[in-house]
């Protein structure tokens, strides 16, 4: 029986890396192909347009995040996570076709409907459920590790397909967005085929009082904006990292190959090991708490040395190396701030609760700090990126706090039940 709950963890596992790694490549394209992406939707040096389309997918994600949480602890995981797949790929089709930009707009909203409202609280659910209570650490660990590994396979063939047509950005970026489309149908298909099922006895609630009352329940725990205040520490600093490329190109003169190249890595080079690193110190240090204090320190220095450093072409090198760690911690950090919902002993039909509230209150930075930092670029050309970075500073000092918070609530939780 242990081998079968074992193999059944493992499959879900494996599904859940593919189909997370995916799914949000479409509304964070720009994260790694900043320039190219926008000379294909037709918006080169307009930067606050640009911006506006990540920033009308935040405010539709914000909508939608609390119902989200609902639909998470009233329908099954497997369902929910198969229609979000494929319909996200068929909205990257269209997408793919480069329509007006009224209609792009539309597309950055619909994407909000199937990576949020069906997705989101349901796909940490489901990791949540299927690890035990000493689990959790290690299993959201391994998810961001292994999302690493598929990110790195998908991020190459991007790279390779980018590289391809880079004479033509319109041409790349078409490929690059059909291709990941394609791929995420087919993850779709595989989580129909292949993913067990994700219902447990007490994980769900039956009636609609049922459900409320959980809502009401999750709103008045302490865990849920200690959870909020983490998320929004790093969904901010998350925010900030599709600018790295062209304050790189700007200040230290790298080129848009380079810098477009590097930006991919970046985050599947560090997502891989600092999750990895997050997964083993986790299970080393008994509760996750204390290794995100110690990446959230780590990321508060590396953000006042971007601050302090010139962007000269001198000084390319050790800003890149500052650009790498502070993301590793950033992964380290996002790696475990969901395993202190279960950590902190939350009841599993109130999960998706939580996280639908956490996840409205954390990921506010994506309604407007997009538009902002265009805004503040537009405006302020080079100079703009020090308020970009000053932001992410006083970001990371609030995951410090919320950390801290947490880690004595998972102490005390914990010397409670022995």
């Amino acid at each position: 029986m242990k081998k079968k709950q074992t193999g059944k963890k493992l499959i879900t596992l494996i599904l859940m890396m593919f189909a997370l790694s995916t799914i949000y490549i479409l509304p964070y394209l720009s994260y790694s192909f900043y320039t190219p992406l926008q000379e294909a939707m037709g918006l080169l040096d307009n930067n606050a347009a640009y911006g506006t389309l990540s920033s009308v997918y935040g405010i539709a994600n914000i909508i939608l995040y609390l119902p989200g949480g609902w639909i998470a602890d009233k329908f099954d995981a497997k369902k929910l996570m198969v229609f979000s797949m494929v319909s996200t790929g068929l909205l990257g089709m269209w997408m793919s076709l480069w329509p007006s930009y009224g209609t792009l707009l539309l597309i950055f909203i619909l994407l909000g409907v199937t990576t949020v409202l069906t997705f989101w609280s349901s796909s940490i659910k489901c990791i949540n459920m299927i690890a035990d209570a000493d689990e959790q650490g290690s299993m959201f660990g391994s998810l961001e590790a292994g999302r690493g590994i598929v990110g790195l396979l998908i991020t190459s063939l991007g790279v390779v397909i980018y590289t391809m047509y880079a004479s033509d950005n319109v041409k790349s970026m078409t490929y690059v967005v059909r291709v990941c489309s394609a791929i995420m149908i087919a993850v779709g298909a595989a989580l129909a085929v292949f993913m067990p099922k994700t219902s447990a006895e007490g994980a769900t609630n039956k009636g609609f009082l049922d459900s409320m009352k959980a809502m009401g329940h999750a709103f008045k725990m302490p865990v849920t904006y200690v959870l909020a205040g983490m998320i929004f520490s790093t969904s901010l600093i998350g925010k900030a990292g599709s600018y790295y490329a062209p304050y790189l190109q700007q200040g230290a003169g790298m080129s848009v190959t380079l810098s477009t190249i590097f930006a991919n890595y970046r985050g599947v080079f560090c997502g891989l090991v600092g999750a990895s690193l997050a997964a083993v110190l986790a299970k080393k240090w008994g509760r996750s708490t204390k290794v995100i204090i110690g990446a959230a320190v780590i990321m508060a220095v590396c953000f006042v040395l971007i601050l302090v450093l010139p962007a000269t072409a001198a000084m390319l090198w050790p800003l890149l190396i500052i650009i790498l760690v502070a993301t590793l911690g950033q992964y380290v950090f996002r790696g475990l701030y969901y395993a202190v919902v279960d950590e902190a002993g939350s009841p599993k039909n109130v999960v998706g609760s939580i996280i639908g509230i956490a996840s409205l209150l954390g990921f506010l930075p994506d309604a407007f700090f997009a538009t902002l930092c265009g805004s503040w670029l537009d405006n302020h050309g080079l100079a703009g990126f020090r308020y970009i970075y000053l932001c992410c500073l006083a970001a990371i000092l609030l995951g410090l706090t919320c950390a801290y918070i947490g880690d004595r609530m998972v102490k005390k939780h914990q010397a409670a039940n022995g």
